[in-house]
């Protein structure tokens, strides 16, 4: 054998270790770990979400670890893409080119989720989401929902009305000009329509707004017995909620659970009816204590759905291996029942997740769900 040189010792020394370098850093199974990406708005404008889904994993994978039932540890690696949907990109390329992460869950906005499962999809790589815009499973065939799709959820919210709207009553609609708040209300304009019922007004605003007075002077002209929702921005939610108050309107709001509104709204929240697929009551305390043990004071429907991903991804590999191919297989044929929801099943046809959400109202202390009727 040719002996090598000082100068070419430690060039082969030094690819060495970067090969080393690079072993360590792949994701999947290494015999003994396994390593998978969730990239979450940790920081940013929607960090109460990013929180919440980080909290969820966390959660699961110490249960998951202490359990003693899998061969391998399972160790989620955090990748904060800040609430800016360029950086949901780069993370999302890092954790699967760079770095080689069999699976990603995550993020948790639908502006960020969509161009992030552009490389997913791209890489051959599964992708668990919570967002509930139907376009995320609809164009991207590597997606599977972990939640209740908007307008799954939607339809839970116009079969509330049905059954609860009097002949002399009427419905408002109100959303955000964002993809999620015009989607959403032109899903509710579309149900409303199916039972006959008209809105009485239609009312879309720009999100970030200082002073949603003009909005609320509106409804109150139009006096809507039910005001429909569609606002995905915390302080947005908490803002209108406020100046609802302060301006007198009595209607009754039903929204979606923007993560931390409540918190902000203060007083203003007492009342206000959130459709979730989750909700921190007491039926739930036994993963509400353990999303609290993870940092969370409220938990909510984010950290729930991805406590249930987590586990069901458990349960995957488990069944079926660890590479990219072996979970996407697994995930195309799950039937599984989490703590926080049962009836997780999936196909190659049907990744959308659950049928139907729940209602619940906020009485100042803890959710009270009304509907469905129990």
């Amino acid at each position: 054998m040719k002996k090598l040189t000082g100068i070419q010792e430690t060039a082969a020394a030094a690819s060495l270790a970067l090969a080393v370098a690079g072993c360590s850093a792949v994701g999947g199974s290494d015999g003994d770990t396994f390593k998978f990406a969730v990239v979450t708005e940790k920081t940013g404008a929607y960090a109460d979400y990013g929180l919440q889904l980080e909290a969820g994993v966390e959660a699961a994978a110490a249960d998951i670890n202490a359990s003693g039932d899998y061969d391998v540890e399972f160790e989620p690696v955090v990748y904060d893409c800040q609430s800016d949907s360029a950086i949901c990109v780069q993370s999302a390329r890092e954790a699967v080119s760079a770095d080689g992460m069999p699976v990603v869950i995550g993020p948790i906005v639908s502006v960020d989720v969509l161009p992030a499962a552009e490389v997913t999809e791209r890489a051959d790589v599964p992708h668990l989401v919570m967002a509930v815009l139907n376009q995320i499973t609809d164009d991207y065939s590597n997606t599977f929902r972990f939640s209740t799709q908007s307008d799954r959820s939607n339809q839970t919210v116009i079969e509330y009305i049905e059954a609860k709207l009097q002949p002399d009553e009427t419905v408002a609609i109100v959303n955000a000009t964002t993809d999620f708040g015009t989607s959403g209300a032109a899903q509710q304009k579309e149900q409303l329509s199916e039972i006959g019922v008209e809105p009485v007004i239609e009312i879309a605003h720009d999100p970030d707004q200082a002073d949603y007075t003009p909005l609320i002077t509106q409804l109150k002209e139009a006096d809507p017995t039910y005001v429909l929702l569609s606002d995905s921005n915390p302080a947005d939610v908490a803002k209108l909620l406020r100046q609802a108050k302060e301006l007198g309107l009595e209607s009754q709001w039903i929204g979606a659970d923007a993560s931390g509104s409540i918190e902000l709204a203060g007083d203003a929240a007492v009342g206000y009816m959130t459709v979730s697929p989750w909700f921190p009551t007491t039926a739930n305390k036994e993963l509400t204590d353990k999303l609290i043990a993870q940092g969370i004071d409220t938990p909510g429907w984010i950290s729930a759905m991805a406590y249930d991903a987590t586990m069901a991804l458990a349960q995957v590999i488990d069944e079926n291996g660890t590479s990219s191919e072996d979970i996407t297989e697994g995930l195309e044929s799950l039937s599984f029942d989490g703590i926080a929801r049962q009836g997780w099943n999936f196909s190659s046809e049907d990744r959308l997740g659950l049928t139907t959400s729940q209602i619940a109202v906020w009485n100042g202390t803890e959710y009270e769900i009304v509907w469905p009727e129990r």
